[in-house]
C-alpha cells in the first residue's frame, strides 16, 4: 500500500540536528514544506518524494527538476519506475512562479548577484543537507535531472557552481542556454556574470550531460524563448543543444581545459519529459567507470 504524508519541515531543524528515522521522511509517496530562514523564508518550496520501502541511507538521491509549468507531482510520476527499479530517494522541487519567476528558477537567481547563498541553485544544496540530516543518508552527493525549464536549471547550476556536491548532471531539451562565451551578456553568455575563468575550468571538469531529443525541432513551439540572443543559438530546442556542446568543446579546446561534458540524442522523441526518462535514467544510474589496475593490483576510481 501507498502512503502519501504531507509535512513541513524547516532548514534551523535539520541544522540543529534532525533524528535520522522513518517519521522524519517516511516510505511511499509524500510531500513536504522546505524553508530556509536565511535564503528564503518568505518563498516556500513543496518537495514532492518518493522514498521506496526498502530504501536505506546507504542508496542514491535524485532531483528531478520540472519545466516552465512547475508541475513537480507530474515529473515525480514519470520518475517513479525508475526510482523503485533502482531504489532511489526521489526529490522533485516545486518552484511555484509566484515567488520564483523564469529568473530565479531557469536563471538560478544569479544575475550580476555575487553572494551565492542567494542563488537558488543553493537550495539544491541546502535541501540536500536537510535531507541528509533527516535520514541518516550516508551519501555526500547526489543526482540530478531536469527537463526544459528544469533542462535550462540544471546546465546553469553546473556551470555557476561546479562545486555543487551532485555526482551526475543531466539537462533534457532547454530552451535555450547560457552559451559558454565571454562576448554575451548573462543569461545568454558569462558576460556581466560572476562567471570567472577558473569557474568554467571547474565546470568543464565536471559530469554534465545534454540530453536531446532528435524530434524535438519544433521553431514555433510553446514557451519557446524566440528572441534575437536566442534564435541565434538556433531555430528549435534541437539545434541549440548541439549549438552549445559544440560551442563547449570550441572554448576547452581554445583554453586548453579538458572538457567531461558529454551530448547524447534520444531518437524519435521530441519535447517530452516522458519520452527522455527511460534514457536520462540509464544515464544517471549507470554504475561510475574504473581506471585500469595499476601495477601492484590496487583499482583506482575514475571521478
Amino acid at each position: 500500500m501507498k502512503r502519501c504524508a504531507t509535512f513541513t519541515l524547516l532548514l534551523g531543524l535539520a541544522t540543529g540536528g534532525l533524528p535520522a528515522n522513518e517519521a522524519a521522511l517516511p516510505p511511499g509517496l509524500g510531500s513536504f514544506v522546505f524553508q530556509d530562514p536565511k535564503a528564503n523564508p518568505e518563498k516556500p518550496v513543496t518537495v514532492w518524494y518518493y522514498r521506496p520501502e526498502t530504501w536505506a541511507p546507504s542508496q542514491r538521491v535524485l532531483f528531478v527538476m520540472p519545466g516552465m509549468e512547475r508541475d513537480a507531482e507530474r515529473y515525480r510520476q514519470a520518475w517513479l519506475p525508475p526510482a523503485r527499479e533502482h531504489q532511489v530517494l526521489l526529490l522533485v522541487p516545486e518552484f511555484s512562479k509566484q515567488h520564483y519567476p523564469s529568473a530565479a528558477y531557469q536563471r538560478g537567481g544569479v544575475s550580476r548577484q555575487t553572494d551565492e547563498s542567494q542563488w537558488t541553485f543553493a537550495l539544491i544544496e541546502k535541501l540536500f543537507d536537510h535531507v541528509r540530516a533527516a535520514t541518516g543518508l550516508e551519501r555526500t552527493n547526489y543526482l540530478i535531472y531536469g527537463h526544459s525549464g528544469g533542462g535550462q536549471f540544471v546546465h546553469r547550476l553546473v556551470q555557476f557552481m561546479p562545486h555543487a556536491r551532485f555526482e551526475r548532471a543531466v539537462a533534457a531539451n532547454p530552451g535555450y542556454y547560457t552559451m559558454p562565451t565571454f562576448e554575451k551578456n548573462f543569461p545568454y553568455g558569462f558576460k556581466e556574470s560572476p562567471m570567472t575563468d577558473e569557474r568554467v575550468r571547474r565546470a568543464f571538469s565536471r559530469p554534465l550531460i545534454i540530453l536531446l531529443g532528435d524530434q524535438d525541432t519544433d521553431p514555433d513551439a510553446a514557451n519557446l524563448n524566440r528572441s534575437a540572443e536566442a534564435m541565434a543559438q538556433g531555430r528549435h530546442r534541437f539545434e541549440r543543444g548541439q549549438h552549445f556542446y559544440a560551442a563547449a568543446k570550441r572554448l576547452a579546446a581554445e583554453r586548453a581545459m579538458p572538457c567531461q561534458w558529454q551530448m547524447k540524442v534520444v531518437p524519435g522523441v521530441g519535447h517530452s519529459n516522458a519520452g527522455m526518462t527511460a534514457e536520462a535514467a540509464k544515464i544517471l544510474f549507470a554504475p561510475r567507470p574504473t581506471a585500469p589496475r595499476p601495477p601492484g593490483g590496487m583499482r583506482v576510481e575514475a571521478h
